[in-house]
């Protein structure tokens, strides 16, 4: 999978597929980030900085945006992107629901660990179906990903390279 994604992205400037890749949910800074250091052989904190960009930048509009996304998926829920997306975020309930006892602490955790269909995309629709305000929960999911990207870079490099 590591090779096609870099191939995929080949035509790229490394910058720019880093960034286009943190952006990828399922991908997200989990592939991004050892790319940058091991494929594209990007200096350490380069490589972190360009990926919790491509991470961050678009969870955080999505996360504002998310109650009037909401609305225009709930008048358009006929079609096959309002089922899709419904059916998405009824998926996304199910697999925090483990969690959900531990708030915010919880919701940081699952998106932290690197588990399948964890992560930032699915962290942010659980906050939004926990009903947890944007200047709340942008907090803990910000740190969470940030807490995952040092983990990532300390297994893609090693530690002892990074001090």
């Amino acid at each position: 999978m590591f090779q096609s994604v870099i191939s995929a992205f080949s035509g790229f400037p490394p910058e720019l597929a880093v960034f286009l890749v943190a952006m990828t949910p399922v991908l997200e800074q989990r592939v991004a980030l050892p790319m940058a250091i091991i494929a594209f052989n990007m200096p350490v904190w380069e490589a972190l900085l360009i990926t919790l960009a491509g991470n961050l930048l678009p969870i955080t509009a999505l996360l504002y945006f998310a109650d009037n996304f909401h609305e225009w998926v709930n008048k358009n829920s006929g079609t096959f992107f309002g089922k899709s997306w419904l059916k998405s975020l009824h998926h996304a309930q199910q697999k925090f629901a483990r969690y959900e006892k531990y708030g915010l602490l919880g919701l940081a955790l699952f998106i932290a660990l690197p588990i399948p269909g964890s992560g930032i995309f699915t962290g942010t629709m659980i906050a939004f179906l926990m009903g947890v305000p944007f200047k709340h929960s942008l907090p803990y999911i910000w740190a969470a990903v940030i807490g995952s990207s040092f983990v990532t870079m300390f297994i893609s490099i090693g530690i002892d390279k990074v001090f």
